[in-house]
């Protein structure tokens, strides 16, 4: 009785197939990706989408404002650390609700939009201000008081 010995060829057949595989695999990983200078087309919203965004952004900044106004509305002889505790609160959180708002919102109009940033990182940057013991009449805190005040203003201009 004869011993037939089964052809090899599908074993190398299979290892072949692996390696062109492998090898592809490999090219594939290190490939670059085509480099297209354009930069990414620019969103495009309707009307009504920006006057809602303008809208939402605007009534963010109100309430924060109307907060700030309850602050400075408090009787002179208020408790100093209870004034001051509610007025790290107010800015810490009104500026993370705007950051949120604004980032909920990519049709706002640009520059309510810079303008809106600015404000809320400078109110975040006089948080830590504060934290670190100093008060609106420190020479390290006036540019800030007079950046919030002035992007205060612009805001409530916009949002008419």
């Amino acid at each position: 009785m004869a011993f037939h010995r089964p052809p090899r060829w599908p074993a190398f057949a299979a290892l072949a197939v692996a390696l062109i595989a492998l090898a592809v695999s490999v090219v594939g990983w290190f490939r670059s990706e085509p480099h297209n200078n354009q930069p990414p087309p620019k969103a495009t919203y309707t009307q009504q989408q920006i006057a809602d965004a303008k809208a939402k952004v605007c009534a963010a900044f109100e309430k924060l404002d109307r907060a700030v106004g309850v602050l400075k509305a408090l009787p002179p002889d208020s408790d100093a650390l209870v004034v001051a505790v509610n007025t790290r609160q107010v800015f810490d959180v009104g500026s993370r609700n705007l950051f949120t708002t604004l980032a909920e919102e990519p049709a706002t109009p640009s520059d309510l939009a810079t303008a809106v940033h600015k404000h809320a990182s400078s109110l975040g940057e006089a948080v830590i201000g504060y934290q670190d013991g100093l008060t609106n009449s420190d020479p390290e805190m006036r540019p800030l008081v007079d950046v919030n005040n002035a992007t205060a203003d612009t805001i409530r201009q916009l949002c008419k």
